[in-house]
């Protein structure tokens, strides 16, 4: 039996713009999340680390220093690591990402594979044999896959465990609207006779019934996803997957289970808070983040009404119950406070139009508050 670690789309040098004040922790988990994969898949004996590309976010504006200690990092594998060039990090020879990989593989002891070529990798772990099939990238955008070659190439399927590795969309599985991410479908895989295929570039996992605690069977066809979330679109924990395979003749029976190896989550929550207490808004934020663990990015969408003294109080409130967080950001624009008859008759004569048609609304809090805001406007105006 072998055993394969599977990881990619780790995007290494990514910019983390957006989040300057945490960048460096972002940028460091993910090369924490990659040593974590490592000793995993020592742990458990797995004899290949594969990274099915988009191991760099691109190709040319890498740090050298980033792409050195990703190079060091993969080459603590006791085991073999294959590299495949992915979308983002395609390979045609002249990319500055591949030449500072290599140069920095030349400076050390590795057993590190970068694929290259349209051709048979093969390998030999004790009596097994393991051949990798690989479809990597040449360019960003394509709207064919690099299956073919695979598809015409004579395979052995007595005693020979036979893998393919592709990078590109997944029909039905990956967002890929105008096809320009080299799609496949999963008959179009499973038609080759592959005992198992390797697949990045969706950063959501497939299958995504995978468990830590035991093994699953009945898959062909895995993508790992991204092993660190990258942002707050990117719904999912971080995972890498541990591939099983023994093969008997021309059966192969494949196993699988997920790693989870993200450290830090983005969460996109949305809340809608009623004036039922003086404390509605912090119990509403409060509850709806109680289970996150601190080393999250927040986003939090707010929306309804509370009373005055909490909508006085609300920048206070997030800093009190949101400040634990690696960072948060909110978007309250569609919370209003409360228009009570209290508040009326404290801005507004009470024999007024304006007190009168509030007044009449008040059993429509949206249309009050619209109506407040629009009669503000008109006092704004007439001074």
């Amino acid at each position: 039996m072998i055993k394969i670690f599977v990881t990619g789309d780790n995007h290494f040098g990514r910019k983390y713009g957006r989040y300057p004040e945490i960048k460096d922790i972002l940028l460091q988990s993910r090369f924490d999340a990659l040593e974590d994969m490592i000793k995993k898949a020592e742990e458990v004996g797995c004899s290949f680390f594969v990274v099915t590309g988009d191991l760099f976010d691109n190709v040319n504006t890498i740090k050298n220093a980033d792409v050195r200690k990703t190079a060091d990092i993969l080459a603590g594998f006791n085991g073999d690591v294959i590299v495949l060039p992915g979308n983002h990090d395609y390979y045609t020879g002249e990319e500055k990402v591949w030449k500072d990989f290599e140069s920095a593989l030349a400076a050390c002891d590795h057993n590190i594979t970068l694929i290259k070529e349209f051709k048979k990798y093969e390998y030999e772990v004790g009596e097994d044999k393991l051949v990798f099939y690989p479809a990597f990238c040449q360019s960003k955008h394509s709207r064919e896959n690099n299956l073919e070659w695979i598809r015409e190439a004579p395979i052995q399927q007595e005693g020979v465990i036979n893998v393919g590795i592709a990078h590109g969309a997944i029909q039905g599985i990956t967002p890929d609207i105008n096809q320009e991410y080299f799609m496949m479908t999963e008959s179009e895989l499973l038609d080759i006779p592959m005992d198992v295929w390797l697949i990045g570039h969706t950063h959501i996992p497939y299958p995504d019934c995978l468990r830590e605690d035991t093994d699953t069977a009945g898959y062909k066809i895995f993508n790992a996803g991204t092993h660190e979330q990258t942002d707050l679109h990117n719904n999912t924990e971080g995972n890498g997957f541990i591939i099983s395979i023994d093969k008997a003749g021309t059966e192969a029976k494949v196993m699988a289970r997920k790693f989870v190896s993200g450290r830090i989550r983005f969460r996109d929550l949305s809340i809608k808070v009623k004036p039922d207490s003086d404390t509605s808004l912090a119990d509403a934020v409060k509850t709806a983040t109680a289970q996150l663990q601190d080393d999250t990015v927040v986003r939090l969408k707010i929306c309804g009404f509370v009373k005055q003294v909490e909508y006085r109080e609300k920048e206070k409130i997030y800093k009190d119950v949101l400040g634990r967080f690696l960072t948060y950001e909110k978007e309250d624009n569609e919370l209003g406070e409360e228009i009570t008859t209290d508040k009326i008759r404290s801005e507004f004569a009470q024999t007024s139009f304006a007190a009168k048609f509030l007044e009449a609304l008040m059993d429509d809090p949206a249309e009050a508050q619209m109506a407040y805001h629009l009669l503000q406007e008109c006092r704004m105006e007439g001074k």
